[in-house]
C-alpha cells in the first residue's frame, strides 16, 4: 500500500506509473513485453510488490489510450480533400477553429474544423462539408489535425444537447456585452485562448500573466470561493463546500476537462477532504497524487508541457505559501508574492528546456493582476448568467468588469514592455541545468522551516558560489533583451526569424525539405516553440524555390501567421502551388509584395525594395524576382537579398546606403554580392546561410570579395545559428564560435 503521508513513497509510485504509462503509449507492440516482465518480476517480490502492480497498471492504461487513439478519426482520416458530415460542438465563427464530431465514418473522437462562411454555424448542428484535411499525427501526442472547410450545406436534423444550446447562447451574449473584449472574456470564462488577439496573448506570456488566461487553479479556486461565499451569505454555510465542489466539477466538465483544470479540480477535492479530516499532507505527496489523477483522466498529459508546468507551478506555489505562513508573512500581498515566486522558480527548468524564457516581472505584477482578475472573472461570469434574466444588471456588471479588464490588458502590455521582463536564453540541457540549479538553490535557501536569519546566511553562500562558478566557467547569463535577428542553420537554404522584443515574430523563409528532412519541422518550429511563440505576425517567402519555402508548411501548421507575403508571380511548381492552397485553406491572409511595400511591427520596419513590376526583368527568373528587404531597427540597417544576384544589385545600388549587416545573396553564389554592391553597402558584417551542397556555395570568388572589403563573415554551416542583437550604437553577434560586437556606421 502507498502511504500518502510520505512524499518519497508517493513520488516513487508516480514515477513507476509514469514509466509504465509511457511504455504503454509509445513502445511498439513487441517491446511492451519488456515492461510487462519487469512489472511481473517486481510484483513477485515482497518489498516492491506495490511498485510492480503500479507499473503494470500504468502500462495497461497507456496501451488502452493508444488503442483508443488508433480508432480515432484524427488517426484514420487521410490527408487531402474529404467529404463528410460533421456535428459541431461549439459555435463556429468564420476563421476560428472549433471541435466537431465526424458522423458515419466508423471512427470516434473529435476533430478541429474551420470554415469561411460569413455566418456563425450553431453548436449541435450537423453539416455536410467538403474541405482539406491537414493531419497532425506526431508520435508524442494524440492524433489530430485541421479540417479546412471550403463548402458546407445543412446536414441531417439533429437535436442540440443542453451543452450545445448553452454555448450557442453564451458566445453571442459575450459578444453583445463586451464587444471588442469578447476574446479576452472567452479566454477567462471558457479557456478559449484562440479567440485572443495574438499580440495581447504574447504580452500576457512575456509579462508572466498568461496563467490568468488558462482555466487552471486560479480560476477553479475563484469559482469555488465565490460559490462558498454566496452560499454562506444565503445561510447555507454547512452545505457550501459540497455544493461548490459540484459546481466546480460541472464547470470543468462544461469546458471539456482540460488537463490544468482537472489538476485544479483534483486539488480542490483533495484539499477539501484533507481539511475535513484535519490532515496536513506534505507538498510533494499532494502534488504527486494530483499529477497521478491527471494522468488517469488524460494519459496523453504525460507529454503535455502545459500539464507538467501546471503541476510544477502548483507544487511551487503551495510550498512557498506554506513557508511564508510559517515565517509570519501572512499579509495578502506577501502571500501573492510568495505564491508567484514559488510557481516561477518551480517551472523555470521546464521553461528553460522547452521555451527558452522565464518571466520575472510577473512575480510583482501578480500582486495587482490577481486581485483585478479575481473581481473581473466573477463579474464576467455573473454578467453572462444574468443577461437572460436581468439585462440591466448584466450590462452594469459588464461595464464594471470592462474597466477591470482594461486595467488587466494595460498591465500585461506594460509588463511585456519593461526591460528585463523575461530572461531569455538558448533552450537546451545547459540552460535547464542552470535553471534547475537555481531552483534547487532557492529550495535549500528557504527550506521548510528556515527563518529570515538562516535564509540570509544561505543566500550569501549561494551568491558566493554562483559568482565563483560564473567567473570560472565564463558562463553566459542569457540573451540580451530587445529585437533580434535569428539566422537558423537549416542546411542548404534560408530561414530567418526576427523577434521584436515585445513578443511578436516575423519569419522570412523556412528552409528546405531535403535529405536531412523537413527544416521547418526539424529546426524552425522547435526554435519557435521553445520560445513560447504560438503565432507569427508575418511570414515572407522570398521566392518559389524549395530551399526557401520547403519548411513553411510544417511551420504554419503549428504556428500560423497572421499574413503570408511572397512575390506573387505565376510559377509551375506543384509543391509551391500546394503550399499556397494550404495557406488559403487555413484562412490565412495573403498578399503579393512589390517595391514600396512597408511593414512596421513594433520597432522593426521592413521596406520591400524588390520585385518591381517596372523592371524589364520582372517575372522572367525566379531568383532575380526574389523579395529584397531593407530591415531597420533604430540605427541598425540590414539588407536581406533572397537569391537575387548581380542584375538586381545593379538596379538597387542607387536606392540603398551603408548598412550594418548583409544577408549574402544566393548562399554566397559567385553570381551575387558584387564588388559595386559591397562598395555601396559597406556592411559591417555579413551572414551566409548555407549547408553542405554540390553547387560550390559559398563561392571562393564571393568570399574573396567580402574579405577584400574587410567584412567579417558568419556561415551557418560552420557557425550554426547566428543571432544578432542591435543595441544602442552597436550590435552583438552570437554564434557557435562566440560573441562579437559590431559598431554601427557613424
Amino acid at each position: 500500500m502507498l502511504d500518502v503521508r510520505s512524499p518519497s513513497t508517493v513520488a516513487r509510485g508516480l514515477a513507476a506509473f509514469a514509466a509504465g504509462l509511457g511504455a504503454g503509449l509509445f513502445l511498439p507492440g513487441p517491446w511492451t513485453a519488456v515492461p510487462v516482465i519487469v512489472g511481473l518480476w517486481l510484483a513477485a517480490l515482497g518489498p516492491t510488490r506495490a511498485v510492480g502492480f503500479v507499473v503494470l497498471t500504468g502500462l495497461a492504461h497507456g496501451a488502452l489510450a493508444r488503442v483508443s487513439d488508433a480508432s480515432s478519426c484524427g488517426r484514420r482520416m487521410t490527408a487531402g480533400i474529404v467529404r463528410l458530415t460533421v456535428r459541431l460542438h461549439h459555435p463556429a465563427v468564420a476563421g476560428r477553429p472549433v471541435p466537431a464530431e465526424p458522423v458515419g465514418l466508423g471512427c470516434r473522437g473529435e476533430v478541429t474544423v474551420r470554415h469561411r462562411a460569413p455566418d456563425t454555424l450553431a453548436a449541435g448542428t450537423a453539416w455536410v462539408v467538403e474541405g482539406r484535411w491537414i493531419p497532425d499525427q506526431g508520435r508524442w501526442r494524440p492524433a489530430g489535425g485541421l479540417l479546412a472547410i471550403r463548402e458546407a450545406r445543412p446536414g441531417p436534423e439533429v437535436r442540440p444537447g443542453v451543452g450545445h444550446r448553452l454555448r450557442n447562447w453564451i458566445v453571442p451574449t459575450i459578444g453583445e456585452l463586451y464587444g471588442s473584449r469578447a476574446g479576452l472574456i472567452e479566454a477567462l470564462v471558457l479557456g478559449s485562448r484562440g479567440t485572443l488577439e495574438p499580440a495581447l496573448s504574447a504580452g500576457f506570456a512575456r509579462s508572466g500573466l498568461v496563467h490568468l488566461l488558462s482555466i487552471s487553479g486560479f480560476h477553479i479556486g475563484l469559482v469555488w470561493a465565490w460559490v462558498v461565499l454566496g452560499l454562506g451569505l444565503a445561510g447555507r454555510r454547512r452545505q457550501a463546500p459540497l455544493i461548490a465542489t459540484v459546481a466546480v466539477g460541472s464547470y470543468v466538465g462544461f469546458i471539456g476537462f482540460p488537463a490544468p483544470a482537472v489538476r485544479a479540480l483534483a486539488l480542490a477535492i483533495l484539499d477539501a477532504w484533507l481539511t475535513w479530516r484535519q490532515r496536513r499532507v506534505a507538498v510533494g505527496a499532494l502534488s504527486a497524487t494530483v499529477a497521478w489523477i491527471v494522468l488517469l483522466v488524460d494519459p496523453w498529459a504525460l507529454t503535455d508541457l502545459g500539464g507538467w508546468l501546471s503541476v510544477a507551478a502548483m507544487w511551487g506555489a503551495i510550498a512557498a505559501t506554506r513557508w511564508a505562513d510559517g515565517a509570519g508573512w501572512t499579509s495578502g500581498v506577501g502571500t501573492v508574492i510568495a505564491s508567484s515566486a514559488g510557481a516561477t522558480m518551480a517551472t523555470a527548468p521546464f521553461a528553460a528546456l522547452v521555451l527558452g524564457s522565464v518571466s520575472v516581472v510577473g512575480i510583482l505584477l501578480n500582486v495587482v493582476a490577481i486581485p483585478l482578475a479575481a473581481i473581473a472573472m466573477p463579474a464576467a461570469l455573473l454578467s453572462v448568467v444574468l443577461a437572460g434574466f436581468a439585462p440591466p444588471v448584466a450590462a452594469a456588471l459588464a461595464a464594471g468588469g470592462g474597466l477591470l479588464l482594461d486595467g488587466l490588458e494595460r498591465l500585461a502590455v506594460l509588463g511585456a514592455w519593461l526591460p528585463g521582463a523575461a530572461i531569455s536564453f538558448e533552450p537546451g540541457i545547459r540552460s535547464t541545468a542552470l535553471a534547475a540549479a537555481v531552483t534547487g538553490s532557492m529550495a535549500w535557501v528557504f527550506g521548510r522551516r528556515n527563518r529570515w536569519r538562516e535564509v540570509g546566511r544561505r543566500a550569501a553562500w549561494v551568491a558566493v558560489a554562483g559568482l565563483f562558478l560564473g567567473l570560472v566557467s565564463g558562463i553566459r547569463w542569457g540573451e540580451p533583451g530587445g529585437p533580434a535577428l535569428h539566422f537558423l542553420d537549416v542546411g542548404q537554404g534560408d530561414a530567418l526569424l526576427v523577434s521584436t522584443g515585445r513578443g511578436r515574430w516575423i519569419l522570412i523563409d523556412a528552409g528546405p525539405v531535403d535529405a536531412r528532412g523537413d527544416a521547418g519541422r526539424r529546426v524552425v518550429l522547435p526554435y519557435l516553440l521553445r520560445r513560447g511563440v504560438r503565432r507569427l505576425t508575418l511570414a515572407v517567402v522570398s521566392h518559389a524555390h524549395r530551399d526557401h519555402f520547403g519548411g513553411l508548411g510544417s511551420v504554419i501548421a503549428r504556428v500560423p501567421p497572421l499574413l503570408v507575403a511572397e512575390p506573387g508571380l505565376p510559377v509551375p511548381d506543384r509543391d509551391y502551388l500546394a503550399l499556397l492552397d494550404a495557406i488559403d485553406d487555413r484562412g490565412i491572409e495573403w498578399r503579393p509584395l512589390r517595391r514600396g511595400d512597408r511593414f512596421v511591427v513594433d520597432e522593426v520596419t521592413l521596406d520591400v525594395l524588390h520585385p518591381d513590376h517596372r523592371w524589364p526583368g520582372f517575372g522572367t527568373d525566379v531568383n532575380e524576382n526574389s523579395v529584397v528587404i531593407h530591415l531597420r531597427i533604430g540605427r541598425f540597417d540590414a539588407i536581406l537579398t533572397g537569391d537575387a544576384g548581380f542584375p538586381v544589385e545593379a538596379r538597387l545600388t542607387a536606392a540603398v546606403g551603408p548598412v550594418e549587416l548583409l544577408k549574402v545573396g544566393h548562399h554566397g553564389s559567385r553570381t551575387a554580392t558584387g564588388a559595386d554592391w559591397l562598395t555601396t553597402l559597406r556592411p559591417k558584417s555579413a551572414v551566409v546561410s548555407v549547408g553542405s551542397n554540390g553547387y560550390g556555395h559559398p563561392a571562393p570568388e564571393t568570399i574573396a570579395r567580402l574579405e577584400g572589403a574587410k567584412v567579417p563573415v558568419w556561415r551557418t554551416d560552420r557557425d550554426g545559428h547566428v543571432t544578432v542583437w542591435p543595441t544602442g550604437d552597436s550590435a552583438r553577434i552570437r554564434s557557435r564560435r562566440g560573441d562579437q560586437v559590431i559598431p554601427f556606421h557613424q
